[in-house]
């Protein structure tokens, strides 16, 4: 039923006249794309890498990332994305992390180590034998690792990755024409608009090789009128707040965090003819395993549905924990799986609840638990409960000494109404000491909240009775 490699998807559009991806420094049409990928494939195999060998791509979000990957792919190996706009020390520990002794890269980026092959994809060989691609078992491995410690690889097969992108082929009734790609190449997410746009002969318009610069986003949407976009929830919010036009998306996706039901309100108020999805899915999925169209009625519930499956993925609650069954599952030696009825499951670590009508509602981290007052309660349960009370854009919350405080983003706060609100959704114990109104909220370099760093911020205000806004 579904494909046996990702190239199966994406080769019958190669080559072609249409424009196939777009950055701040050029474009490359899909002639072009096949000629340069194959010419890197090339390289790769005159340089002795194997199927399945780990490939460093060592790039910026550009052009130069997606030549990287297909180059990789058609080679029979499996790429390693590194963010050159990742802090160096993050970037050498996925180089040690990858085992990899060949790195793609573009001009202008400093040694990822120096016992490492590199090649220019600006200076490849031109092509003297036939253009044979291999087809390799495994597609790219990319690393979840939270703010800090120890990397954590995750591998993902070339019919994984297949799967997922067929399964956004027969879910999505809109084909993408240009899709908004704002996503660090270092993590999953950027692979759903890669390769679905791709699948759909498409146009990736990259705005920035930093994936939160609203300013590239907007200038980017006004030059292309792009058909899809996904972003995190939190920039999501930001982008509407600060009116982008963004009136030519047939499809707005946020994925990556909760979705709160003021953005659902806010998304229908400002694009009401662009329909608005959410996904949910751990890296270990490849991406995506349930997803939700958001109907305007979702912005006066307590939180957003997750949704249903994806075609082809099923799913299992046991003790209130998600599990997920489905083609799009990583390596078994990347992933631990437990069995189920017979059948691999991935344990999510997420607490879920089904709605009557079957809807997956996400409560949050199963290990993600604060002891208040004496009661246990989830982090993610106080944040929907700020981000629906009326006028809050978006809410984050830091922890530090056994209070919370709560970051808004908001144009006004009522602070009495917001308190009045939480009563009527938590239990006293659970109420942050303090509503802290800021215009951004800190990232991680994949976009999602840095709560880290919102515990950091709050073990260092003082307990106090009326609004602060941090300069």
């Amino acid at each position: 039923m579904w494909p046996e490699h990702i190239l199966d998807l994406v080769e019958p559009h190669l080559p072609g006249p249409t424009v196939a991806v777009t950055d701040r420094g050029g474009q490359l049409t899909y002639t072009e794309l096949n000629d340069l990928s194959a010419r890197a494939a090339h390289a790769l195999v005159a340089n002795g890498v194997t199927a399945g060998d780990p490939v460093l791509v060592h790039t910026r979000l550009s052009r130069w990332a997606i030549v990287a990957m297909l180059g990789a792919l058609r080679a029979g190996a499996r790429y390693v994305p590194v963010d050159a706009a990742f802090p160096p020390a993050r970037q050498r520990q996925y180089a040690d992390a990858a085992g990899a002794r060949v790195v793609l890269t573009e001009p202008g980026l400093p040694s990822l180590r120096p016992d490492l092959l590199s090649i220019d994809l600006t200076a490849l060989p031109s092509l003297y034998e036939g253009r044979t691609t291999r087809r390799g078992r495994l597609a790219y491995t990319c690393f979840t690792s939270g703010s800090t410690g120890t990397p954590k690889p995750v591998t993902i097969s070339s019919a994984a990755l297949a799967y997922s992108t067929a399964a956004r082929l027969a879910y999505y009734r809109e084909p993408v024409g240009g899709f908004l790609l704002c996503s660090s190449i270092s993590f999953d997410s950027s692979v759903a608009g890669i390769y679905w746009t791709l699948a759909c002969g498409g146009t990736v318009h990259i705005p920035s090789d930093r994936p939160g610069d609203l300013v590239a986003l907007g200038r980017a949407a006004r030059a292309y009128h792009p058909t899809h976009l996904l972003l995190v929830p939190s920039l999501y919010a930001v982008a509407l707040r600060g009116g982008l036009e963004l009136s030519s998306l047939r499809a707005a996706i946020v994925a990556g965090e909760a979705c709160p039901p003021g953005l659902v309100g806010d998304h229908f108020a400002r694009l009401p003819g662009t329909r608005m999805f959410n996904e949910y899915g751990p890296t270990e999925c490849t991406v995506w395993c349930t997803v939700h169209e958001c109907e305007p009625g979702d912005a006066t519930q307590r939180s957003v549905p997750i949704g249903h499956p994806i075609p082809g993925t099923h799913i299992a609650l046991v003790n209130g924990v998600l599990h997920v069954s489905s083609p799009g599952l990583a390596e078994p030696n990347t992933v631990e799986l437990t069995t189920l009825d017979g059948e691999p499951y991935y344990r999510t670590g997420d607490l879920v609840a089904r709605r009557p009508d079957g809807a997956l509602l996400y409560h949050g981290r199963g290990d993600d638990q604060l002891k208040l007052g004496g009661m246990r309660i989830e982090r993610a349960e106080v944040e929907h409960a700020l981000a629906s009370a009326p006028g809050i854009a978006y809410a984050a919350v830091g922890v530090a000494n056994g209070r919370l405080v709560a970051f808004l983003i908001a144009a006004s706060l009522d602070r009495p109404g917001v308190r009045r609100h939480l009563l009527a959704a938590l239990p006293a114990a659970a109420l942050p000491t303090q509503l802290i109104q800021v215009d951004e909220l800190p990232t991680l370099p994949n976009g999602k909240i840095d709560h880290r760093e919102l515990d950091r911020r709050a073990r260092h205000m003082k307990v106090a009775g009326t609004v602060h806004t941090p300069s």
